[in-house]
């Protein structure tokens, strides 16, 4: 039992299929029966691996979602912990009741009626619209089995069992954001999924760029929800447009199949896995572009039209059925000339490094540059499908580092001002207590000391700037956020703002300190 009741979400099934039986018998049921007893796997991994086995079509994303439930189902709901079902059958109530069982696998009963929980229901008819939208939105999740966290929302659940009465969350009065979105996504038919740009996905939960934070944040999100973004949202451009689709809910439904049939056409592979964590080494990610080739049976005048119309270096040969036969390049072709007067597409086509599409990046610099380019295979790990040049790479570690570049001279203009204007004792006086010992220049002070040291009406005459103090004090603030920001790398250049900000502050220090 935990130190204080936590609160579940648990499903009934898509079609309510095991709710009156739930509610007749005291009882929270999920599906899985080819999962078996669920005591018998004692790890993490060992569940994911027989979830592997008995459902291999399942894509690993979807894989790790159902481990998450399974293990909650199993592990981590306790005796006395709340659980909130919404009804099917009467679909404008839902029904409240209290753990009072461990989990139990019943071999004997019929096929979605084996893997249950004993639960006391305590409200069995609490109309939706006694709970506020934010609670609301988090009980919308599409997933079976899911923990409900944010807003108080196990003592507000409590509270609804006890007098049918939800008494809301200060700060938090209609669900709005990224809650409102994620509630519009799991409501709609999955023909109709919700699509935004990614730029618009990030807005939602006021991020601007794709950092690690960010991304963790957003997955973990979408998994709470039973959703998943396709094509992933971590790659590709922020104006590129991704749908908010659901993840399968539970397998050997005839209704998860159709949906997932509708999604995912031709590329199950291609959405964001949001079930396992973000890997610590950086990959490939959204670095390749959209890999543009030629079938084998054309010409090869037809190939060099097409890389001189295009500016191409280089060019794959690609069969229609997705066949790859390797690359032709300028290089290539001028060989091909030299050994014969006619040579064919096949002639001029030369092997080509292949990677997989989550290749860690740093591992492929050398070869990139060596070879001026690398073909990329995507998620399904057969079809060749993206490119990076030498000079994609190049251009993107330039706009990676333009804003250190930027940022450290605003920085060495603000370390410069401070020791030419300032004594020992101010520079002291803008650094934390604990550290004012060893402070002796401006040198040792972190970017936000920097905040501080101006702050001060004192300090900030014996600079002798002629500018507006709460306007370079604002620049200064928003551009200790970025340098913080950039510290988690992302390939998403600076939004307008964080550019603006940027580039402002340096003008007005240019201004004020003019020496190079």
């Amino acid at each position: 039992m935990h130190d204080h009741p936590l609160a579940w979400l648990i499903r009934s099934g898509r079609d309510g299929q095991r709710e009156q039986r739930a509610l007749d018998e005291g009882l929270a049921i999920v599906g899985w029966d080819d999962m078996g007893d669920l005591s018998r796997y004692r790890t993490w991994e060992e569940l994911k691996a027989a979830l592997r086995e008995n459902y291999p079509l399942a894509t690993p994303s979807v894989v790790g979602n159902w481990a998450g439930q399974l293990w909650k189902f199993d592990t981590d709901i306790a005796n006395g912990d709340l659980v909130v079902m919404p009804l099917k059958l009467r679909p404008e109530l839902v029904a409240i009741g209290r753990v009072v069982g461990k989990y139990e696998f019943r071999g004997t009963e019929p096929e979605q009626f084996r893997q249950v929980r004993k639960v006391d229901w305590l409200r069995t008819d609490l109309p939706w619209e006694v709970i506020r939208p934010d609670l609301r939105a988090s009980l919308g999740s599409l997933l079976t089995v899911c923990g409900l966290h944010r807003h108080n929302a196990a003592a507000r659940i409590a509270h609804l069992a006890d007098f049918g009465t939800d008494p809301g969350f200060d700060g938090d009065e209609a669900g709005t954001g990224a809650a409102e979105l994620l509630a519009d996504a799991s409501s709609r038919a999955a023909g109709n999924p919700r699509q935004l740009t990614t730029r618009s996905l990030l807005e939602h939960w006021e991020f601007e760029r794709r950092t690690a934070a960010a991304i963790v944040v957003i997955k973990s999100a979408l998994a709470e929800n039973g959703l998943t973004t396709r094509p992933p949202f971590t790659e590709g451009a922020l104006s590129d447009v991704v749908a908010i689709v659901p993840l399968d809910t539970e397998p050997d439904t005839a209704a998860t199949h159709t949906a997932a049939a509708e999604i995912w056409p031709n590329d199950p592979g291609a959405v964001e896995n949001v079930s396992d964590p973000e890997p610590m080494t950086r990959r490939l990610g959204d670095l390749p572009a959209a890999l543009r080739s030629v079938p084998s049976n054309v010409s090869l005048t037809v190939a060099k039209t097409t890389m001189v119309r295009h500016q191409f270096s280089q060019l794959a040969v690609i069969d229609r059925d997705g066949t790859y036969h390797g690359a032709i390049t300028w290089e290539s072709i001028g060989r091909a000339h030299i050994a014969g007067d006619h040579p064919t597409l096949a002639e001029a086509t030369v092997p080509a490094v292949v990677v997989d599409h989550d290749a860690p990046l740093l591992d492929q610099i050398d070869t990139i540059y060596d070879n001026g380019f690398v073909f990329v295979r995507n998620t399904d790990r057969m079809r060749v499908t993206g490119i990076l040049t030498a000079s994609d790479l190049t251009r993107q570690f330039g706009m990676l580092a333009k804003p250190f570049v930027l940022i450290e001279e605003a920085e060495n203009r603000l370390r410069r001002a401070a020791n030419d204007h300032l004594d020992p004792d101010d520079i002291k006086a803008a650094a934390p207590k604990n550290r004012r010992a060893h402070i002796t220049e401006a040198a040792h002070l972190t970017f936000g000391g920097y905040v501080y040291l101006l702050q001060d009406p004192v300090r900030w005459r014996k600079l002798g700037w002629r500018l507006d103090q709460s306007q370079v004090l604002e620049l200064v603030e928003q551009v200790r956020d970025v340098r913080n920001e950039l510290m988690h790398f992302a390939t998403d250049p600076l939004s307008a703002g964080q550019e603006a900000a940027v580039h402002g502050l340096l003008q007005l220090l240019r201004t004020a300190e003019p020496n190079p």
